[in-house]
């Protein structure tokens, strides 16, 4: 599939009372270890490949923001999907040494007549309170390691969004001081023709 766009971002998607309000209610919930899927697709706790905290969340306020930078995203970077549902919203937290190394969101072996198909990351955390935790995503191909990689430069911004396909390989580089907080976000729709 040929891409004009791998991703589409706004420097200031949400402001700071959002911002504020979102991480204020993740401390009256319980956080869990951030977990990826083992190749049959059951869960598990890697810290090779991820370590951070995760909450679940499925707040109509939290999923108005993000839906709206979806749909606009879904049209102006011309990608055009049909969507279908929201997953809920994870809100995660990297503290000092916390990182998500290269992967992709599509699930694979998803019986799920339904698949990720678009992928949106906020960040929640003033740049000045982070050092590290940048997000890169790279060309397709199916090791990021032999292809073009990009840095989020404009993630680090507080308030900042970005929305891309979710098979396209990204990261979050360690965060090597303070704490980064964000939330991601995955629309599902049907397989690709």
């Amino acid at each position: 599939m040929h891409l004009d766009n791998l991703f589409w971002f706004w420097n200031h998607a949400v402001g700071n009372k959002f911002c504020d309000d979102v991480i204020r209610f993740s401390n009256t919930l319980r956080k869990q270890k951030g977990v990826t899927l083992n190749p049959d697709g059951t869960p598990c706790i890697n810290n090779e490949i991820r370590k951070s905290e995760i909450i679940w969340m499925t707040e109509k306020w939290i999923y108005k923001e993000l839906l709206t930078y979806i749909s606009e995203g879904n049209k102006l970077a011309g990608y055009n999907f049909n969507l279908k549902e929201a997953e809920p919203i994870q809100y995660t937290r990297y503290s000092n040494n916390n990182y998500y190394h290269w992967h992709f969101d599509e699930i694979k072996n998803n019986e799920n007549k339904l698949i990720r198909k678009l992928s949106i990351i906020i960040n929640l955390t003033d740049p000045n309170d982070f050092e590290g935790g940048d997000v890169w995503v790279s060309r397709p191909h199916p090791e990021p390691d032999k292809t073009e990689k990009i840095k989020l430069d404009f993630m680090r911004k507080r308030g900042s969004c970005v929305v891309f396909p979710s098979f396209l390989y990204h990261r979050v580089a360690p965060v090597t001081k303070g704490t980064r907080h964000s939330l991601v976000c995955w629309m599902r729709g049907e397989r690709f023709q």
